[in-house]
Order: C-alpha cells, then structure tokens, then sequence
C-alpha cells in the first residue's frame, strides 16, 4: 500500500496550519521512515525549506487563512518545484480550489485520515519517480528545438493567481501575441465550437469561454505551431491529431458533467486531453523514420503502442509528453493524465480523476487515421474501471460519443 514512500531513506514533511484530527495515528510500517515538523505561520515556511530538505509540504487551506497560505504555496512551487504538495480543503469555495489545486498534487478534504494522506503522497512520489527516469530525461535533453513556456500563458497564470479576471485585462494579455490571438479566434469560430454567432475579439471570445479554457487553447496551439508537421513524417496528419485530441478534451470534459466532478477536475481533464499525445509530435519530428517502424511493429504485433515505443526507442510518447509538461510546472494531475492515460491502472487510486475521464474519451472515439494502420488511441483498461465502480456507465458514455466522433477531422485545425 506504501511502497512507494517505504522505497526511500526518509520522507520529511513540512505541514502548514492545522493538522489532522488522527496525525498520531501514522501507520506503524511507515513511522520509521517520517519526520514531520510544523510551520505555524506562512512566514515560516521559506526559511524552514532553507534549513532542511523536505519531501512534502502539506498546505491546510480555509477561507480564513487562503490568500496568505496561498501566496506561500506558489512561492514554494516557484523555489522547489520538486517538492510534493498536498492541499486540505477546509471549506473552499469553488474559485479557491481550482487556483490552489493548480500548484498541488493532490487536494483532500480535510476531514480525510492520515492514511489516506500518505497514500496520495506515495502516488505523488511514483508520479515524480516516472517522469524523472534517466532514459526520459537523456531523450527529452537531447531535443534541438524544445519549446519553452509562451510568455503569455505564464502571464495568463498569474492574472488567474492574483484574480485578474476582466475580460478586457486578459484579453490585453493575449493580444500581446497577435498570430496567435487571430488563431484563437480562427479556432473559437471553428465547426468545433458551434457559436450561434461569429466572435470577432479575443475580449468576447474570454467571455463565452472561460479564461481557463482560452489560456489552454493558447498553449497547445502554440506547442502544434512549434512541431510543424515536414515530408519526412508520413504516419500521420499532424492537423488530425489537433482535431482529434480537441474533440479528446470536449468529451473529458462531458463525461466530467455527466459523472458531476468539480468543474476544476473537468478544467484539467480538457487540458490534459489536449497535451495527451504532444510526446508523439516530439519523436514525429526527432526520428520519423525511426517512429514509423515503431508504429509498423506495434501493428504487425498487434501490441500497444507504448509498449513498443519503449522496446525500440526506451522512451514512451506519454513520457516524452508528461517530461516536457512537468518542467513547466503544468498542474500534476494533467501531468499524470497524460503519463498514464494509455495505462491508467498503473496508478493506485480509487476516486475519479482527471485521468479518468481523459482515458475514457480517448479509449472510445475513433482514433487518427495512419497509414500504418496502428492503433494511437488507447484501448479501454476495464480492470481500471472496474476498480473505480464504473463499469454500469460505459454504455452510457459509449453512446455519448457517437456525437462527438461526428466532430472528428472536421478541419478545425486548417492552419494550426
């Protein structure tokens, strides 16, 4: 149950605010390997990390207490990104939880147990610890043209961060890049979004949207604009693969609605569905002729792809994907999303995540058409939806799709 946390020397903890009501009660097999301190005030935190390296933070979060524990969590993730952070939700409101569980690997309320604490914390170290192989991070450093984070994307998270959130504040920031803002709204006047009328500003297009869902439009469409796809790659239509991983995150996003998960859950799976197959423009554009045999072999086998991918590259797509994503502090959870969503039981938990729903959508509509005849999608983990007690509602989600598989290859990426 702890064996990800019972593989390391020592786990140091550096809780924040009150504990829980069962702290003592920490599980005897894993005592041994914990230390546990506490900062009373925001103030405290920075110098305690200074003074000592710790593994985890846990961050108790209320209304009373948000805007100032808030401040100190982002500036945790901006100093050591590589620290495990857990958020206990005292009674957010909703705004609250979607700003905060954008820094933290997992949000539990706070009348969880200590033993469901760890476990996520263990899910949290196996998260770092597949994202963190050697093998990944040899091929992703080996990549000429690694994108960087847009400017403007980091300038849309802080407006979210510091509740900027006027229409005609973040439409400023997003005509800093005018091509990319006349592709946002190439993209929001799209077949894809059906509006009953034609929006001719990046103010309106905010509005009708949502900030959350223009910021990630704005990156994935300038990660597609960066992989261009040349005549050495055949496999595949790099503007079906846009299409596609839209329509992806469309679906996530109302099996999210359908199954009544927070709309912060239904925010990342979009996401996530979007950047879920972003490691395959990567080795596309590093190794065409290479990939293509790869996805020649994963056919003639009848083996998935991934399992190929890292029999003759050592490297999967999802990890590729989930490596770039995480040296941009991405959310976790879309960073898990998109690392598992292929193999979605090679996680542990039991609740509805955004991985669910982003595995879900992907495993059921068609997949990209390639000349290669290689199954991309995924195929659907029934041990993992058993596990999760989902079984009754996949007939349901199966019909779902029929109109959203309508909406494939539509030409809403002409000229990403």
């Amino acid at each position: 149950m702890f064996e990800y946390i019972l593989k390391e020397d020592r786990i140091s903890v550096l809780w924040l605010g009150e504990p829980l009501a069962d702290l003592e009660n920490i599980p005897a097999e894993i005592k041994p390997k914990l230390m546990i301190k506490q900062a009373k005030r925001p103030e405290q935190v920075m110098s305690m990390m200074e003074e000592h390296e710790f593994n985890v933070i846990v961050v108790h979060l209320s209304p009373d207490y948000f805007a100032m524990r808030f401040r100190c969590l982002r500036e945790v993730v901006s100093k050591y990104p590589g620290v495990i952070r857990i958020m206990l939700n005292d009674g957010l409101q909703s705004y609250q939880i979607a700003k905060a569980s954008e820094f933290c690997h997992r949000s539990l309320q706070f009348s969880s147990g200590i033993k469901e604490l760890f476990q996520e914390v263990g899910q949290s170290l196996k998260l770092l610890h597949s994202m963190n192989k050697p093998a990944v991070r040899d091929y992703v450093g080996a990549i000429q043209r690694l994108p960087s984070l847009p400017h403007v994307y980091t300038e849309l998270n802080e407006a979210l961060a510091s509740d900027i959130t006027g229409a005609t504040e973040i439409a400023s920031i997003i005509e800093k890049d005018p091509a990319m803002s006349a592709k946002i709204l190439q993209l929001v006047n799209s077949a894809f979004f059906a509006l009953s009328s034609r929006v001719y500003k990046i103010k309106d297009a905010v509005v009708i949207l949502g900030i959350r869902q223009i910021r990630d439009l704005f990156l994935v469409s300038r990660l597609f604009d960066h992989f261009p796809q040349d005549e050495k790659w055949v496999g595949f239509s790099f503007e079906h693969l846009f299409d596609r991983c839209l329509v992806v995150g469309r679906f996530a996003r109302a099996i999210c609605r359908d199954q009544r998960v927070s709309s912060e859950i239904a925010d990342k799976a979009f996401l996530a569905a979007l950047l879920q197959d972003i490691g395959m423009l990567v080795i596309a554009s590093r190794e065409a002729e290479h990939y293509t045999q790869v996805m020649q072999e994963s056919a003639q086998l009848e083996h998935p792809l991934y399992a190929i991918e890292k029999l003759r590259l050592g490297v999967t797509h999802m990890e590729v994907g989930a490596y770039m994503l995480g040296l941009w502090n991405l959310p976790p959870e879309v960073v898990e999303a998109v690392l598992y969503h292929s193999n979605p039981n090679a996680t542990a938990g039991e609740k509805f995540t955004p991985l669910t729903a982003v595995h879900l959508a992907d495993s059921i509509l068609p997949d990209v058409v390639n000349v290669n005849e290689c199954r991309i999608c995924s195929s659907i983990s029934h041990a993992y939806i058993n596990r999760l007690g989902l079984q009754n509602k996949l007939g349901r989600w199966q019909q779902m799709s029929e109109d959203y598989a309508l909406q494939l290859y539509s030409g809403v990426a002409k000229g990403f």
